[in-house]
Formats: C-alpha cells, structure tokens, sequence
C-alpha cells in the first residue's frame, strides 16, 4: 500500500503533468524566484559542567520535553548515527527563535551548546530529519514576555484592479510562489484570493490549500491587517493561513485577545467560526504537530463553540500535515493500521471534531476505496459517526463540485443505510455552501434528492448554514423563498 506522502506525492505529480502541456505565454509578469538563506547559526557555547543534556538518537530526542530555568544551558549531544542540526520551530525557515539555531550539523558524538536567556516554549527539531523534534520550557528570570496589542491598522493601501488572467495565467499563479506575492503586492489579499479560486477551477483542483499560502504571505507583508484585506473564498483558507503566520510571528501569549481582534469583527457568524477555525491550524503548526498541546491551547478561549471550531483547525492541520504542504512537518497523531487513531484515543469531548476531518485520511489508507471509508465510518463510535460520515460527504464532494447529481449518485453508491446517507449528503452539499455565491448549487442538489429523509436532511442542512451566511433577515428570507415550501419556515425558527 501507497504510504500518506507518496500518494499525495502521485496525486499531485499527475496534475502537475497535465499542466504543463500548455505552450500558451503567460500575459502576466514573471517573477524570479529568491533562493531561500537559513540563518547564519550560533555557535556553541563551552560546556559547562552542571547543564542539563539532551541526547539524539536514532529514536529521537531523549527527554523530548525538558524543563530548566532562565539562565540555564542545554548540551545537545549527537548520539545517533547521523547529523544533528538543533534549530529552532517552525522548520525550514527557523524564524520563531532564529538565535537558537547550530546553523551548520554536529558530527557522531559532537555538542551543542546553547543558553535560553528568556521564559518561553522553545520548540525545536533536527533540521536534517526534521521529523524529531522537542521542546525546552524555560521558566523563570526577571524577565516578562511581552508581545504588543495585535492592530488591525491598514494604513494607505491603494490597490489596483486584477487584470483578466488566460488560463496559463491562472494556472502560474496556482503553482508560483514568487508570482503569487507579486500579485498579493499589487493586487491586494482579496482579489488575489479570487484569482486563486478561479485558477482551482482551471487547474481542477481545490483552491483551499493555495489560499493558505495566499494568506500567510499577506500576513508577512501587512501584519493583522491581512485579515481585514482578505476574502472568504477557497473555504476561507487565506484567513487560515494568515493565522498560521501569526502563531509563528506571535506564539500564543495573546491568545484570547488576539482571538478577539481578528475574528470577532465580521458581521457573518459563519465567517467568524472558520476564522477561529483557522487558529486550530496555526496552534498545531506552532507547537510542532504536538496535538494535545493544541487541543490544550484551544480550551483557554472562553466559549464552547469557539473550543469546537478551533479544535476542528487542529484536526484538519493534523490530518492534512506540514503546514498546508510545506515539506518537513511530520506528525505523531497518524496510524498506518488504525484508521481511527487518533479519535479512538481521545476523551470524548475531542472525538467528533476529530472525526470530523479524519475520512481524509481513511481514503489515503485505504487508496480511494470509498466501500472501505465508509464502512469505517459505521464502525465509529456513536458520537463521532455523524460527522465521519459528513466528513465523508465534503471529501466525495471534491470530485463533484459543479455536478449536484454526482454528489448525490456518489453517497447513493457507496453507502448502504438510510441514514448514514443522509449524513454524507449534507457532507456534500454543506461543501457546496461555503458562500452565497454558491447556493443555487446546493439548493438544486437538494431539489434532485429522491427519498424524503434525504430531502428533509439536505434541506435542513442548507437552511443552518444559510442562517451563518447571509448578513441580515431579508437576504436570507430571499434565499428561503427559493426552497420547497415544506422547508421555507425553518428559516423563522
């Protein structure tokens, strides 16, 4: 069997090979690219007698965890039979603490030695297998983390308007990093984010990871301002992504109030649940795949359903892995032969926004063999199998976008009980109703349902995420006048 990594590799080896049959020049102007320069590095310090040790070895790191106080060094000694290269988290850039950083490898039985001079969670990890890594919690010291008040000053900002893109153009931007900052510079975070969505529609590819990369590199040239200049299309991943830039920039010091300063200001609920759900992804990546300490991270916000829709980040970022594609990232929380882990090891208030996103990683286990996904899914617990099989749904649903009637023919093969259908129906059709552009698809799905209970299922489904969506009464009560009149008075409820 094809391992995670490999069959996302083929999977994108393929697309990539259909692009590049154009010959077609792009009417855009072309960016070159920078090579990426890693920190100089710091050298060791001399050893001291009384510090404490870290070990690496062919397991890892040993302790993995380690406590010592401000003031303090550590002597990180290779004791594995490769390089070690200790570096500070996020890899490969090592810009979260750049001072704490070897900068070049530590031969068999060499040291590094390094001082932590103020309080914080040091994440860090081999940067030539950057897989392993650990963690120093420095305490104490006189002095006090401060990180200032997160603004949303935008300042001067003067846009120009995108030009119209031939589908080359389109598919470049999809695929160049460099060319995808040009256009961020000069078109603004939200009309890029648009062109990115139509580029997935050339390319045929979903645009919500690319809309990742869009909003951290807004994030890198306008700070928190990224989250007022940015759009809601591709599944809302720009502000996803300008999330996990902030956590990288930031850490959590602030976490509840920076919560606050950039979700709470939208006047759509739905918009503000998938902006805290785009904290999750930024959490997992900053404290390096460590689930529980995300989930942890994720119970100091004050509000239940806030807690559930950051939790839903972290699953999704785990499942999905490295921080939206970027090579290195690895995580703990996966099994190559349980297909319920890590849900199946979690206290029960984590299990259904695990399960939530986690048929993702059942179709890469089990190689796109939908009968298996959903027969797994029956086998969940019951307070996870609901959104297993919604999960399920959304994931049938990449393949189907703009084709209603698959969606529904799709969850009709490949799902024997009623209700289990019904639930991969409104997977589908909730993954078709991201924004208002996009209800007559999800409305017509839900006309074309054949028995009663997928009707009444599909229906309800979209009335609730109507209800997130459209801003004010009028707007949504236009919307529900378009459903069977049956579902038309739970919009009043």
């Amino acid at each position: 069997m094809l391992g995670t990594r490999t069959l996302l590799v083929v999977v994108m080896a393929l697309a990539m090979m259909g692009l590049a049959c154009s010959t077609e020049e792009p009417d855009a102007p072309v960016a070159v690219a920078t090579p990426f320069k890693p920190n100089p590095g710091t050298p060791s310090e001399a050893p001291l007698p009384n510090s404490w040790v870290v070990e690496f070895t062919d397991e890892g790191f040993v302790p993995k965890r380690l406590e010592v106080e401000v003031g303090q060094q550590v002597q990180f000694v290779n004791a594995s039979g490769s390089s070690l290269w200790p570096a500070s988290s996020i890899h490969p850039t090592h810009q979260i603490f750049p001072e704490f950083d070897s900068g070049t490898p530590v031969g068999e039985d060499g040291v590094w030695a390094f001082t932590f001079e103020k309080p914080g969670f040091w994440r860090y990890h081999n940067h030539m297998v950057p897989e392993y890594s650990g963690l120093i919690v420095a305490t104490g010291g006189d002095a006090v983390e401060f990180v200032e008040p997160l603004s949303l000053d935008i300042g001067d900002l003067n846009f120009k308007s995108p030009p119209d893109l031939t589908p080359k153009a389109l598919t470049d931007l999809f695929t160049n990093d460099v060319l995808l900052r040009q256009y961020i510079q000069d078109y603004g975070p939200a009309n890029t984010v648009k062109l990115v969505a139509e580029a997935g529609d050339v390319v045929g590819q979903l645009c919500h990871e690319r809309a990742h990369v869009t909003g951290r590199t807004a994030y890198e040239l306008f700070g928190a301002a990224a989250f007022a200049l940015s759009s809601h299309e591709c599944e809302a991943g720009a502000y996803h992504g300008a999330t996990e830039a902030m956590f990288k920039d930031r850490g959590t010091v602030n976490l509840e109030s920076d919560v606050q300063v950039i979700c709470g200001g939208s006047d759509v609920f739905f918009f503000r649940l998938q902006c805290i759900h785009g904290v999750g992804h930024g959490l997992m990546a900053w404290t390096s795949y460590e689930l529980y300490d995300s989930l942890d991270l994720c119970d100091r916000l004050e509000i239940d359903r806030d807690q559930r829709a950051c939790y839903s980040g972290v699953f999704m970022e785990n499942v999905v892995g490295g921080l939206s594609g970027t090579m290195g990232h690895f995580t703990d929380y996966l099994s190559d032969e349980d297909p319920h882990y890590p849900c199946n090891a979690l206290t029960d208030r984590y299990v259904p926004s695990c399960y939530l996103f986690h048929s993702t990683r059942m179709l890469l286990m089990f190689e796109y063999e939908y009968d298996q996904v959903a027969d797994e899914c029956a086998n969940a617990p019951e307070y996870g199998r609901y959104e297993c099989f919604e999960s399920f749904g959304r994931d049938l649903a990449a393949s189907s976008l703009g084709n209603p009637a698959k969606g529904l023919k799709q969850c009709h093969d490949t799902v024997d009980d009623p209700t289990h259908r019904v639930w991969c129906i409104q997977g589908s059709v909730q993954a078709r109703f991201w924004e208002i552009g996009r209800a007559d698809e999800a409305i017509e799905m839900c006309s074309l349902a054949t028995s009663p209970q997928e009707k009444e299922g599909c229906s309800w489904m979209i009335v609730t995420r109507a209800r997130e969506l459209y801003p004010d009464r009028p707007s949504l009560e236009a919307f529900c006048a378009r459903l069977d009149v049956a579902y038309q008075a739970w919009c009043t409820r």
